[in-house]
């Protein structure tokens, strides 16, 4: 199985006029200009079958862009994306049923994540997930905590510079 971690890309500042409320940010324009390069890279590393997102605007606008660029269905919505609740992402990669699956997230769940995936310690490992980083992990049975391997993690202006070399 291959699970890809991406964390959002650039958003509106927490507590910007009119997006007071952190669940309601969304991308900004360069954000959302940014990400799109870097998918294109992406897309030359990784295929998802699905993508799961947490509901958060910026995150369900960076699943979008994946969405769009890999030509899938609509993301999931994944709560436990949103909460740290890692337990509830294992639960809701078993549900999708993919053998290659896009979780779309935030710091610093994601790199905890990482960390109880490898590990099996949320705290077993750092990782550093710049806004619309990527990080491939490898299980060879279903995915829990610590029997999963990590293939890489890329920073988001090493997927630009790979989107920009495609053709």
């Amino acid at each position: 199985m291959e699970i890809c971690l991406v964390r959002h890309a650039v958003a509106v500042e927490r507590g910007s006029p009119g997006f007071e409320d952190d669940a309601t940010r969304p991308l900004t324009p360069q954000g959302r200009a940014r990400m799109l390069e870097a998918a294109t890279g992406l897309k030359r590393l990784f295929t998802p079958q699905g993508i799961l997102t947490s509901p958060l605007v910026r995150a369900a606008e960076t699943a979008e862009i994946l969405r769009k660029g890999y030509r899938l269905g609509n993301p999931r919505v994944c709560d436990a994306l949103a909460t740290g609740d890692h337990d509830g992402v294992l639960a809701a990669i078993e549900e999708a049923g993919a053998s290659a699956i896009a979780l779309v997230g935030h710091e610093p769940w994601m790199s905890e994540l990482l960390a109880y995936l490898l590990t099996g310690d949320r705290a077993g490992m750092t990782a550093i997930f710049k806004k619309g980083a990527a990080a491939l992990a490898g299980s060879a049975a279903e995915p829990a905590p610590g029997n999963c391997w990590l293939e890489w993690l890329i920073q988001p202006a090493a997927l630009r510079r790979l989107g920009q070399s495609e053709g």
